[in-house]
């Protein structure tokens, strides 16, 4: 592709940004949006790599995290994705997100 080639849709910078931010959710910004939603109630500087079963997510949380995640990010989560390892840590959950945003 040439720099000038109009034939070529263009998208626009800040849309690429947008891209690029839906492609690597970063954890803390998860652990925000968790918080924001009243999912659960974790600290500031709840760590990446730590627990969410032990800091209160139980089945009736996972279900609202589902719907929560799918209605904010635009994924589908399959059964077989909702597996306690991959919702163990804010790291896990933003990288299954991350890996299903596109």
């Amino acid at each position: 592709m040439f720099p000038l080639d109009e034939t070529v849709e263009r998208i626009p910078f800040s849309a690429r940004m947008e891209l690029s931010k839906k492609l690597s959710l970063d954890p803390t910004e998860l652990i925000d949006w968790m918080n924001g939603e009243g999912l659960l109630e974790l600290d500031w500087d709840f760590p990446h790599d730590g627990d969410l079963f032990a800091a209160g997510l139980d089945s009736t949380a996972v279900m609202q995290l589902v719907v929560a995640v799918e209605d904010e990010y635009g994924v589908e989560l399959t059964p077989e994705e909702l597996t306690r390892e991959n919702l163990a840590t804010p790291a896990k959950l933003a990288a299954l997100i991350s890996a299903q945003a596109f």
